[in-house]
């Protein structure tokens, strides 16, 4: 990993020379765009990507239109609107579908099996693919067929944050963070500390999202992926459910684990990803499963919506490496591509063609997502970020991310894990009984691994009680954790040994009891023999 990490640092300045190349590049091909300048308006949807992302957006647009005399209607949609505005737009046969569209990046399947973007082939060689990840590229087709449908605009990868002042204070190393078993020692050891902000508010070790939220499936990604699980396999020709995958079971347990737990994560049943994020940025959390873009509304006042006021501005965020499990270390990455709407009158194709290179041009994919904070899907631009040291680590962690399945059905089976996460934090906060809690985690994974095969025309033939008591048996399985070395310190208290601290004190009981057993019974002899000896000298 820091071989890796310098390796990018070192090729920077190759990268700031290939950025300034490519900036020269795209203006010299302004006056062939100019040339074929026209009144006709071009159309481009987006959704609105944070703080900063607006102005950005005007700003590109306007100086596309210096540029090439091409007007463009820029809409903003909100995301919890857009993906039904778009489907519903280009059902509509007499609506006005955009030109270049934005869409996440799990959705470009889903809309190229139905038609309405059309596959961009013929504009790779002049976009430059060779400029994204391939992780991200992977997105852009439909799983199994050749076809490019979109290109990445910017990348949206999770990463563990921590309050780094709480975090110096208790002594932590990164080391402490190596590995899952570590993680709930860590959360453990915090939970055990006592700490309070100055309002008096104690301070959490964590949170996952638990009740209306909407990102479940990103958040147990990594607990599944890193034990070796998945969401969904290949199968024949398709694709079906791994929820009942022994490995899968092993992370979701540990994520049940952790979101039940009423000192490692005690608002995890009461709070959305939101919610999470803002008892973070009031420094009542240590730490934080959160996306980039968190680092860059520190930069902005309060006044525009930003958080350069806050708690956790003046306590200052660090970034974590990711924990490893059995499987090795992996985070959810997903974000966002640009595409063509496959519009019924293709009269402004070429214009739309002109737009989309336009706005994935190097140097306006860095302008965009420098206002926004999430990453450039340019590995050029990449390499210029990861000299700021506030991003650095989650661009070298950036090859440890994995995205989700390129499938038209996945919108469908993500939906179903969201409710999974859902509805676990219901559970958890109406039932307190262990073994209650794990019969109806199991049904519950039960019955989302049945719907899962259900959209995927999977078809399988359980037994119901068995596999049951299988999934029970998993998630009652304890997860060992392992504590700081200096958890006792953090605590004042020695309340948590550790296994090899239990196992010496019970051979050291043991040897001791062992040892006084003995040490009575020699004494024993000792006193019978003298007496026995005076008796013989009396007489």
């Amino acid at each position: 990993m820091i071989r890796i990490a310098k390796k990018i640092v070192g090729l920077a300045g190759l990268a700031r020379f290939a950025l300034c190349v490519s900036v020269m590049l795209g203006a010299l091909a302004v006056p062939t765009v100019a040339r074929v300048a026209t009144a006709d308006t071009v159309s481009l949807w987006v959704m609105d990507n944070g703080i900063g992302s607006k102005n950005a957006l005007h700003r590109l647009v306007k100086k596309f239109y210096r540029e090439t005399g091409i007007p463009v209607k820029l809409t903003v949609l909100p995301w919890n609107e857009a993906f039904y505005r778009i489907t519903g737009t280009f059902a509509d046969s007499i609506a006005v579908a955009p030109d270049v569209i934005q869409l996440g990046s799990t959705w470009v399947p889903h809309f190229a099996s139905l038609g309405y973007i059309r596959p961009i082939d013929y504009l790779m060689s002049e976009i430059d693919s060779a400029r994204f990840l391939g992780e991200g590229l992977r997105s852009s087709h439909i799983s199994g067929r050749p076809e490019t449908y979109s290109v990445p605009w910017f990348i949206d990868v999770r990463g563990f944050f921590v309050n780094e002042r709480i975090w110096q204070q208790l002594g932590f190393d990164d080391s402490d963070f190596e590995s899952y078993s570590h993680v709930l020692g860590v959360l453990k050891t915090i939970a055990n500390s006592d700490l309070t902000t100055a309002e008096g508010v104690k301070i959490t070790p964590f949170a996952l999202p638990g009740k209306d939220d909407w990102a479940g499936q990103q958040c147990m990604a990594p607990f599944v992926w890193s034990h070796g699980g998945d969401f969904v396999v290949p199968s024949g020709k398709g694709y079906r459910s791994a929820l009942l995958d022994s490995n899968t079971l092993v992370g979701l347990a540990l994520y049940a684990k952790i979101m039940g737990d009423a000192q490692m994560a005690p608002h995890s049943v009461y709070e959305n990803s939101a919610d999470n994020a803002d008892g973070f940025v009031r420094s009542e959390r240590v730490i934080h499963y959160g996306t980039s873009e968190l680092i860059k509304q520190l930069d902005y006042p309060v006044e525009a919506g930003g958080l350069a006021n806050s708690a956790i501005a003046k306590d200052g965020i660090k970034v974590l490496n990711l924990p490893s499990g059995p499987n090795g270390k992996f985070s959810f990455m997903g974000g966002s591509h640009l595409a063509l709407g496959n519009k019924r009158k293709s009269s402004k194709s070429a214009l739309a063609e002109h737009l989309l290179a336009y706005m994935l041009r190097a140097d306006n994919i860095d302008a965009f997502s420098r206002q926004v904070g999430f990453l450039p899907a340019d590995r050029s631009i990449l390499h210029i970020w990861n000299r700021d040291l506030r991003y650095s680590k989650l661009v070298a962690e950036l090859e440890h991310c994995r995205s989700f399945p390129n499938i038209p059905e996945w919108g469908e089976v993500e939906k179903i894990l969201i409710d999974l996460s859902n509805n676990m934090g219901t559970l958890f906060a109406n039932t307190k009984n262990k073994k209650k809690r794990s019969a109806a985690l199991a049904k519950l994974v039960y019955d989302a691994n049945t719907k899962i095969n259900e959209v995927l025309a999977h078809s399988d033939s359980l037994n119901y009680a068995e596999t049951l008591h299988w999934i029970q048996h998993i998630f009652l399985n304890e997860y060992k954790e392992t504590y700081p070395k200096n958890a006792t310190n953090i605590i004042g208290r020695n309340e948590m040994p550790t296994a090899d601290e239990i196992k010496y004190k019970v051979v050291s009981s043991r040897f001791l009891l062992a040892s006084l057993g003995a040490g009575f019974l020699v004494l024993g002899v000792i006193v019978v023999f003298v007496v026995r000896r005076r008796k013989k000298k009396s007489r």
